[in-house]
């Protein structure tokens, strides 16, 4: 059913409102518009109206808004008076700006918050703009970061790019991640922005130029920007070129000057690749994405994979993917560059819940059992650069065993399975003379553990039976001075608890997730040793089900 558009008129006259029809207050605009209102409604609505009208700003009997046009003041005015607004991609950022000048918060969050979730490459520049003239900073970066990321079509869709202003322009063009075909297109940009208007803006060829990477201009653009009349023809230039002429070649001179003088390259320093599982009951699609850089907002599907992997290790080109619930033998690497899966050179002796460590440019699988839940002592070392397998010097072996790498280290702990008591032990490995050492112990025994490294300090969490009840235990291990350190107890008790690090920040949580009143996750904050839940918002919520590995040679990955 189609939605009726409600005018002002239609409120004034329908009486559904606290309006009296009769008015004592006219707004008009500068196009013609005309609007009898009820100043006592308006100033007990609107903050702007209430000074207009009760303050010291004149009788407040005839108003002419300036700067705002006659459909959208309706809109407003519909909306103070009933609640209802309509918004479209064509409104939207004008709604935005006379909210703010008119101080109506809510509209300002209503209108925002639609014009960002409709945003396309298409109509993102106006929104742009009015965040920008507003100085609303928050809904500005969301619209910054749009424009970066779809920087190629919003500026073969959009024709007026003339219309932002020099400073907003520059906040985009100077992102090292501007996503671009070549620097030609951000050279097109810098033309049609300065023809807009020529004569005043010639004086900012030289100071846009620095904004070109050079170094990742072809010859080409390089030759059609030295040669261009808003270079050779403008006087605001002459100095920039005078420069160069003094001696030699004076278009090779040009040349490195341009380059030594602008933009770096535009490749990012680290991009992200993301394996996530999709929590769709139909189809619970396990994808492998790649962000746009370091953060990670924007992602581009490059692949599938059978599993969620349980650690995702990165060497050169490819990422090495070990889950394990399903036996060793069974472990794939992915090739960032052809995109696609590929079997590992198998291990020598097969194994299920074992461990996995990234350390000096070797990848360690330690513990484990074999294909008769027998522990496994022998420790396998992989080299990437060979593409083989290496078994080194045994450990003593250990039940339930995890392992984790500190300081150059790998330290294991488990359970000693040969020992008349079962009791805890902790094995630490020094890569450099190939031995194991025995060191201290937790203070109490867990016989099932999860161990993780963050901020140079080790954690282990377990559980343990207290009084018939079953505990969750913390401990915190120093490696400088084999200590350990008793933890709060954890707020919640979780079936199946999980740790992962991100920033330096621990976070526990829920690692079952097919119950709906699972407790929520927590972090730890160590300065005031403390456990805090994670905010409903956090999008740390949902990291169980994606495992993220940093790249930080950008060039693996064909993109």
């Amino acid at each position: 059913m189609q939605r009726i558009k409600r005018k002002f008129s239609d409120i004034s006259e329908n009486g559904d409102t606290v309006m009296d029809s009769s008015g004592d207050g006219p707004l008009r605009t500068e196009d013609g518009g005309e609007f009898k209102v009820t100043t006592r409604v308006l100033a007990e609505r609107c903050p702007y109206f209430e000074a207009l009208f009760h303050g010291d700003f004149g009788d407040g009997k005839d108003v002419l808004l300036k700067g705002i046009n006659t459909e959208t003041l309706e809109k407003i005015l519909v909306y103070l008076y009933s609640g209802n607004i309509e918004l479209n991609e064509e409104n939207a950022s004008n709604i935005l700006i006379v909210a703010d000048y008119l101080l109506i918060e809510d509209l300002v969050q209503k209108s925002s918050s639609f014009a960002l979730k409709e945003m396309t490459p298409t109509n993102c520049v106006p929104l742009f703009l009015a965040a920008w003239g507003i100085e609303r900073l928050d809904i500005f970066n969301i619209c910054h970061r749009f424009m970066v990321i779809h920087f190629q079509e919003v500026v073969s869709l959009y024709e007026e790019i003339g219309i932002i202003p020099l400073e907003a322009l520059k906040t985009v063009l100077r992102e090292k991640c501007l996503n671009v075909k070549d620097e030609k297109t951000v050279w097109n940009v810098i033309v049609r922005w300065i023809q807009f208007d020529l004569i005043d803006r010639l004086q900012f060829v030289p100071e846009l130029l620095k904004y070109i990477s050079f170094d990742d201009a072809d010859t080409p653009l390089l030759d059609d920007v030295i040669d261009h009349n808003h270079l050779i023809k403008n006087k605001f230039c002459q100095e920039l070129i005078l420069s160069q002429l003094k001696d030699g070649d004076y278009l090779q001179k040009f040349r490195l000057f341009l380059k030594s003088n602008t933009t770096a390259s535009r490749m990012p320093k680290n991009i992200n690749v993301i394996f996530y599982r999709s929590t769709d009951t139909y189809r619970p699609d396990k994808n492998i994405y790649i962000t746009f850089d370091e953060q990670t907002d924007y992602w581009q599907k490059i692949g599938s994979a059978e599993n969620v992997p349980d650690y995702i290790i990165h060497h050169n080109r490819y990422i090495y993917l070990f889950t394990t619930s399903i036996p060793a033998n069974f472990s794939l690497a992915f090739d960032l560059f052809d995109q696609k899966c590929l079997p590992m050179t198998p291990i020598y002796k097969s194994r299920k819940f074992y461990s996995v460590i990234n350390l000096n440019g070797f990848i360690y699988i330690i513990g484990g059992i074999d294909e008769h839940s027998n522990p496994i002592e022998d420790i396998e070392r992989f080299d990437p650069g060979t593409g083989k397998w290496q078994i080194i010097t045994r450990m003593i072996p250990m039940s339930q065993s995890k392992a984790v790498d500190s300081n150059g280290y790998i330290y294991a702990i488990g359970c000693n399975e040969y020992a008349i008591k079962p009791k805890m032990m902790v094995q630490i490995f020094d890569p450099e003379s190939d031995k194991w050492l025995i060191v201290s112990v937790p203070r109490i025994f867990k016989p099932e553990i999860t161990a993780i490294q963050c901020r140079g300090r080790l954690y282990f969490l377990g559980y343990y039976l207290s009084f018939c009840q079953i505990m969750p235990g913390l401990e915190e291990y120093d490696p400088l001075t084999d200590t350990w350190f008793p933890m709060p107890y954890l707020p919640f008790i979780y079936r199946s608890a999980k740790a992962f690090v991100v920033k330096d920040v621990l976070i526990v949580h829920e690692e079952n997730k097919t119950i709906d009143d699972c407790a929520p996750p927590v972090y730890w904050l160590p300065e005031n040793r403390t456990w805090n839940i994670l905010k409903t918002s956090s999008p740390l919520r949902k990291i169980y089900l994606s495992k993220i590995c940093t790249i930080t040679d950008p060039n693996v990955v064909k993109v």
